[in-house]
């Protein structure tokens, strides 16, 4: 039997324990359930219970992790291990992950419990290029490396890595309990300009008044970086703490090779409104359930095609519970070629094509997430008539534009009115 244990944000939360054959348990330290409002490491792990099986611990731990192979194979070469053993890497790379976790050895003070200063290495521009540049093979070519940022997992399918950022500007690797800020994930991939559509896409959204996470374009060391203020990080009292959050995978305990419904059956709006109805108390449930609806009717009406579950996160502290600003919102419009059935990741009344979900099926699912008929009808016709008004200004506000960021642009606006929701330039469609 192996024992890891697990803090978030310095204190004792629990143990994890690995057994013969690969069983996993989760402990609830006994003083930390009787603490005042402690925070649940889940949803799916409720702090009634002090125990929790292999059932909702492994998706759990799966989710901290790359959703990448080749990324999971080099990880496990690097320090020896299976790529199949979660535990076996989160011993490793456990010690800054998605939310207020920190995974360490059993007995071994997490390092957020000394906040006794910060060291934060710097690094220059074409350090960060190689970091880059490796974390890239790593997710092509499974080549492992020792990387000098290494103690980190990022979840999801692309490469990324993740910095600390230093108030003039400049990046730093952290090598004590200060926690990295943001994430940098270089333009890489069949996907032409992803960055620039994923930037386009966030404002956008954020134009027509849902919250998103912090982002900006970056050229660093001739790499195109789309970079991401972390928002399960914040500066209070002169200390850098980790928030705790949760993907709606973890929180439903499903792993992340189901993450999308529509491909391999995995959480749909029926599963995701019953969890939020669930929650303690009655403002959570109408603020996150309105949040979430909003949020699914503009990836809706955007093309969004990627929204699927894992692209959804819950902040956790104590019994409060809200939906966590958007990331990873990219609309497919620049490259669709108008024709090809282009498909949503969770089903509308059954529907998963874009072309056969109406407006008034997907004001209909309101009624799931504690939205009355004539908010979701407003809230539906709100986002199909300002959809395209709001990347014209998010278009207004990039930063930088070069001939290979106009032709994305272009691209995406052209894809954009050919949508099937996104209004033609008479107005509304009936639907």
């Amino acid at each position: 039997m192996t024992v890891l244990d697990l803090y978030l944000d310095g204190a004792l939360c629990g143990s994890i324990e690995q057994a013969g054959g690969g069983n996993l348990l989760f402990h609830y330290d006994a003083g930390y359930r009787v603490r005042p409002h402690p925070t649940p490491l889940s949803l799916s792990m409720p702090l009634a219970a002090g125990v929790h099986k292999k059932r909702t611990v492994l998706p759990f731990l799966q989710g901290l992790l790359p959703d990448n192979d080749e990324a999971l194979g080099a990880m496990a070469r690097r320090f020896g291990v299976s790529a199949r053993s979660p535990f076996a890497l989160l011993e490793h790379v456990g010690s800054d992950v998605a939310g207020a976790v920190e995974i360490v050895g059993a007995g071994i003070d997490a390092s957020d419990a000394d906040q006794g200063g910060s060291r934060v290495r710097p690094v220059d521009r074409a350090e960060i290029g190689l970091m880059l540049s490796h974390v890239v093979s790593e997710y092509t070519d499974g080549v492992p490396y020792d990387d000098p940022a290494g103690r980190f997992s990022l979840a999801g399918a692309q490469p990324k890595i993740a910095l600390h950022r230093f108030g003039d500007g400049s990046w730093g690797v952290p090598e004590d309990s200060t926690p990295t800020t943001h994430i940098l994930k270089p333009a890489v991939g069949q996907i032409r300009r992803l960055d620039v559509v994923e930037q386009l896409t966030m404002h956008a959204a954020a134009y027509l008044g849902l919250d998103v996470a912090e982002t900006e374009l970056e050229t660093i060391a001739g790499w195109d970086v789309f970079v991401t203020r972390r928002y399960d990080r914040a500066y209070r009292d002169g200390v850098w703490r980790r928030l705790h959050q949760e993907d709606l995978c973890q929180a439903l305990a499903v792993t992340p090779a189901k993450k999308y419904q529509h491909r391999d059956g995995g959480p749909g709006l029926s599963e995701i409104a019953k969890l939020l109805r669930s929650l303690p108390f009655e403002a959570d449930r109408r603020a996150a359930g309105q949040a979430f609806y909003r949020a699914f009717v503009f990836n809706v009406v955007a093309g969004c095609t990627d929204a699927h579950a894992k692209n959804y996160s819950l902040m956790l502290e104590g019994a409060f519970v809200r939906l966590a600003p958007l990331y990873d919102l990219a609309t497919y419009a620049p490259y669709w070629n108008g024709v090809s059935p282009l498909n949503s990741a969770m089903s509308v009344g059954g529907e998963y094509r874009f072309d056969r979900i109406g407006g008034q099926n997907l004001a209909a699912a309101g009624r799931q997430f504690g939205v009355s008929p004539e908010d979701a009808r407003d809230i539906v016709e709100a986002t199909r008539e300002g959809v395209v008004e709001g990347f014209e200004y998010a278009i207004a506000h990039l930063a930088a534009v070069g001939p290979e960021v106009m032709l994305a642009v272009d691209d995406l606006m052209r894809g954009l009115r050919r949508l099937p929701l996104v209004p033609a330039a008479g107005g509304l469609r009936a639907r």
